[in-house]
Order: C-alpha cells, then structure tokens, then sequence
C-alpha cells in the first residue's frame, strides 16, 4: 500500500478515543463547572423536573441482557 494510490489507511486503533469527542467533553465539563456545577443542576433539576427526568433518561442505558424461562422454571427461582 502507498500513499496516495486511493486505498483507505488503518484508521484509528480500535478502542483509542475519538479527539474530537474527548476535547467535546472536556468543554462541556469546563462549562459545567464554570456554571455552578453539581449545586447549580440540583438547583435547577428542583425547579424543573420534568425536564430533567427527560434528559436524566437518555443517559440510562436500553439494553437489557435477559433470559426468559418457562414460567414453573421462574416461580422455582422465587421460592
């Protein structure tokens, strides 16, 4: 492979950090802190709770590892 002859490189090293998004979250960290941090979300989470529940909800994750079993097998598992 030569440079320059259209074949894509290596890419980045599987499970080495994007710098765009680590210099993202490295701002929005700084802005956090330069707000009021921890005390001025609580503040706000009291005065809107709706809206932090909304956002509070996407930073839960939605998958779920799950096995089903026959329901005797479940009621088994209870006893």
């Amino acid at each position: 492979m030569r440079v320059g002859d259209g074949t894509p490189g290596p890419g980045r090293p599987k499970g080495s950090k994007n710098k765009a998004s680590v210099a993202a979250k490295q701002a929005f960290q700084e802005a956090f802190d330069g707000v009021g941090g921890v005390e001025a979300l609580q503040n706000w989470a009291k005065e809107n709770p709706t809206d932090f529940f909304k956002l509070f909800s996407k930073l839960i994750p939605i998958t779920a590892d799950v096995t089903l079993k026959k329901p005797e097998e479940a009621l088994k598992d209870l006893a």
